[in-house]
């Protein structure tokens, strides 16, 4: 069953899947996605149009974004939340270095400054604190 409707809203697209959809797209999806979505749901693979997966995505990115006021409310610049997020995450420095492009040092300096700028007795300390201020992406 391949569900075609009009809203983005993810209630119905989950609601299409509860009910035993296999494949949602919009009713403005082009004729070659409509194709591809009905071929892919009939081999037994779910389908997914491609507008609400984007609008899902960028809802997702936006939830795992922390906002301006919780960063400001413990003094951490936008890259320093990139490496707390990422610390959290359980990467090394060396690993967070090379998925932000920078170098291993830069890292320590930004987990230094991020330690002292929250008064954090440890990493595990840090992490505690930044998800009880909600700075953390669930």
């Amino acid at each position: 069953m391949l569900a075609r409707a009009e809203l983005t809203n993810e209630y119905y697209v989950t609601r299409a899947f509860d009910l035993g959809a296999h494949g949602y797209l919009l009713k403005s999806a082009q004729t070659a996605e409509l194709v591809h979505g009905i071929t892919t749901v009939a081999v037994g693979r779910p389908f997914l149009c491609s507008a609400i997966g984007m609008a899902l995505l960028g809802r997702l990115k936006a939830a795992a974004t922390p906002s301006p006021a919780a960063q400001a409310s413990l003094g951490l610049s936008k890259r320093e939340m990139e490496v707390l997020v990422l610390v959290a995450q359980g990467l090394t420095n060396a690993e967070i270095a090379l998925k932000l492009f920078t170098s291993k040092r830069t890292i320590e300096t930004h987990r230094q400054n991020i330690i002292a700028k929250t008064q954090a007795k440890n990493t595990a300390a840090l992490i505690k604190l930044a998800a009880s201020q909600g700075l953390l992406p669930e």
